[in-house]
């Protein structure tokens, strides 16, 4: 055929075959095209079979409109031969996309919602493919998807097709073979019996899978074992084989493969709607997943079991200070002046309308969410009332009782100054005041002080029952002496009262996930979810649990919804590590750049860019960076933070820049301050091995794995590279009895 012309075609070189012929590049002469130009050669042309299918093919395609799928120009008989002028594709089988891995989630959706929409087109014009397969599938240079070769398809009467429908149903061909290619046949056609469009969706559902992991999901030596798999066999969760693969896309996956179709998803157009609305979850716009360089929080989950050491980032966690709109806003304002400064209180200190005004609209941005904007306005309002009334202990008591919330989730060392004095003037006015109570306690909490701790939540139950604060004050502190099953009594007990203010939960919460119960935790942050959709905590924080996990997919879509809710530094950092961490260090740059654009200067958020530009390998971005860092961790320390870990931070960003004495110095100190931590000693590690000190390195090393820090992140972090190859270094990660 090559170098023949046949009718208008210059027939000039064999793409391949498909189902039902040769397929060939030609040259369309008359418009001045090139075409891919299939042939049903003369042997097979005398089978009526063969024509009638060549022929549906065309009528098949002909009937249909869709970018996804090929344009059919023509079908021409000449001197025997039996001509399909298409649409020429140029490009890449799926056969040849798919790696050993699968392929990358953004590609994949790239091709899987086109795939779908363009079946679901299929389907209604009255045309079932049969034979979906990655040959079948071609993607252009530009990333279009195009399906091909309909050589199968079935026409079923359709009101928009207006094709003939009475060709029969065919099982089998004429040399005795199974219609479609085995591996990815549903059960149905395996078993010989009629297919429909939900067919098409579990071949669909084998290529997804296969797109998704690199492995087909059913396996056989022979067609035999193979179709025997398809019929009886279930496959691996994708998530299973995978771990990077959101849970959700898992589920949509399985309920295409279903061997029943009646429990399959029913329609192209329902699988291309849900593949629409999961990667809309993960990619709409974009608090805090920090790569273990970058953490600054003081928190993190403790007495956690070492197969759930969390991974080197230290994610900066929303605090369970505020979470959440109420169900019905006034309820909870009414709440709030019943039990928030006890009825008793407010009735011997009555509050003006304006300052009261002003106390309502405080309370319900505490309600809102932990976020800058909310926090910021509560306190404005809460400050503005006591403007108006100086002297009232109940306005005393809230901003007291505000301040001390904030007070041990973004230390001041000012606040504890002013804390104090509000709360001993407005308890000294009025001893049953219940706001007075929780600052105090609050306060004693943060300063380790845990009797005086539990003497206020006493007080503060004693002065109202009915106030969930109390409770939860003494779950906390109970918590903290080592009475853990008991404080999560009175916890639950908090939960109980608190009906639609989700504050409780959110402090259950925190409190089940730095016990290490992240399995309970998990359900307690959902069930914040399920009352408030939105909550910044709850999102933030799942988020963060999901992270430590490595399930940083699942992770995404929670973050990138808080930052539809709030702009919020700490949820773009949270974004940004989340990238670092599955290697997509350009978007990770992006989402640090968009947290100092709501932030300039934040010490994490500068940190990771250094961190990022240096995996890059662009040192002078990376160095302009790391002094940025320094400063901003100096501007932190001089506010009075976290110390330790602020030094054993600085120390690592002094070191990259080559101030070895400086970083020693510091991470001295942490090490003094805090001797056990083992994110400082992950830092002294890189310190050590960052200023040449292999014998400090080891030992270093060897103290952090013991303390829980997982083995597998010295062999990837910058740091350690020129010991890769060490033997001592080798000998540390694989003797020491750590995470």
């Amino acid at each position: 055929m090559i170098g023949r012309t046949v009718a208008q075609y210059e027939v000039q070189s064999r793409l391949g075959s498909g189902g039902m012929g040769d397929v060939y590049r030609a040259l369309d002469k008359v418009l001045g095209r090139h075409v891919a130009l299939k042939v049903l050669p003369p042997k097979l042309a005398a089978n009526r079979r063969r024509i009638e299918r060549f022929r549906r093919e065309a009528r098949a395609l002909a009937a249909l409109n869709h970018p996804s799928i090929v344009t059919v120009y023509a079908i021409t008989e000449v001197d025997g031969l039996h001509l399909l002028s298409m649409e020429l594709v140029e490009g890449q089988t799926l056969n040849d996309l798919i790696g050993k891995e699968g392929i990358g989630l953004s590609r994949f959706f790239d091709i899987a919602g086109p795939l779908a929409d363009a079946l679901a087109t299929a389907h209604e014009g009255g045309v079932i493919h049969r034979d979906l397969k990655p040959s079948n599938v071609m993607v252009t240079k530009s990333g279009q998807v195009k399906v091909l070769d309909f050589g199968l398809a079935k026409l079923k009467a359709s009101p928009r097709s207006g094709l003939d429908t009475q060709l029969p149903t065919e099982v089998l061909t004429v040399e005795g073979h199974l219609l479609g290619t085995v591996p990815y046949m549903a059960p149905e056609q395996v078993q010989g019996r009629p297919a429909d469009e939900r067919s098409d969706i579990f071949s669909i559902g084998v290529l997804l899978y296969e797109m998704a992991t690199g492995e087909r999901p059913f396996k056989g030596a022979n067609s035999v074992e193979l179709a025997a798999a398809i019929l009886h066999k279930q496959p691996a969760e994708v998530d299973e084989r995978k771990a990077n693969i959101p849970h959700h896309l898992a589920r949509i996956i399985r309920h295409c493969l279903e061997k029943d179709p009646e429990r399959r998803i029913q329609s192209a157009k329902d699988l291309r709607n849900a593949l629409e609305d999961l990667r809309r979850e993960l990619t709409t716009t974009e608090r805090a997943l920090v790569p273990q360089a970058l953490s600054g929080s003081s928190e993190r989950p403790a007495e956690a079991p070492s197969s759930a050491a969390p991974p080197p980032a230290r994610w900066r966690r929303l605090p369970a200070l505020v979470g959440a709109l109420a169900v019905v806003l006034t309820l909870a304002v009414l709440l709030w002046r019943a039990g928030g400064g006890g009825q008793d209180s407010a009735a011997r200190h009555p509050v003006g309308d304006e300052a009261q005004a002003l106390l309502d609209q405080g309370h319900l941005f505490e309600l809102r969410g932990l976020t800058d904007e909310n926090l910021a306005q509560a306190e404005d309002r809460y400050r503005r009332a006591l403007r108006l009334d100086p002297d009232n202990p109940v306005i005393q008591g809230r901003l007291a009782a505000y301040l001390a919330a904030v007070q041990r989730h973004e230390p001041a060392a000012e606040r504890p100054v002013e804390i104090r004095r509000l709360t001993d003037e407005a308890l000294e006015a009025e001893p049953e005041l219940v706001d007075g109570w929780i600052a105090r306690g609050r306060l004693a909490l943060f300063e380790e002080d845990l009797p005086g701790a539990l003497r206020a939540a006493d007080r503060a139950i004693e002065s109202a029952s009915e106030d969930y604060r109390g409770y939860t004050l003494l779950g906390e502190a109970l918590i903290e002496e080592g009475r853990v099953d008991e404080g999560f009594r009175q916890l639950r007990r908090g939960t109980e009262l608190a009906g639609p203010d989700t504050r409780a939960r959110l402090a259950l919460a925190s409190l089940l996930w730095e016990k290490g119960r992240t399995d309970q935790a998990i359900v307690a942050y959902r069930e914040v979810l399920d009352y408030v959709p939105d909550s910044p905590s709850a999102l933030n924080n799942l988020g963060i649990i999901f992270g430590q996990q490595g399930r940083y997919l699942d992770a995404i879509p929670l973050l990138k919804r808080l930052l539809t809710v709030a702009r919020d530094v700490d949820a773009a950092i949270n974004l940004a590590v989340c990238y670092f961490y599955l290697d997509r260090t350009e978007d990770a740059i992006a989402a640090y750049h968009q947290a100092l654009e709501i932030e300039p200067g934040h010490p994490w958020a500068t940190h990771g860019l250094a961190e990022a530009y240096d995996k890059l390998g662009d040192k002078p971005a990376a160095r302009r960076w790391f002094e940025a860092s320094i400063a901003a961790y100096d501007e932190k320390l001089a506010a009075g933070g976290g110390r330790p870990r602020l030094l054993g931070l600085r120390a690592v960003c002094a070191a990259k820049l080559g101030r070895f004495d400086e970083a020693l110095a510091a991470i001295a100190e942490a090490e003094s301050l805090d001797p056990d931590n083992m994110d400082i000693l992950f830092n002294a590690a890189q310190v050590n091995a960052l200023s040449g000190r292999r014998e400090a390195m080891l030992e270093s090393m060897r103290r952090a794995i013991e303390a829980g820090y997982q083995r597998k992140e010295f062999e990837s972090d910058l740091s350690f590279r020129p010991f890769l190859d060490d033997p001592g270094f080798r000998s540390v990660l694989e003797s020491v009895d750590g995470a």
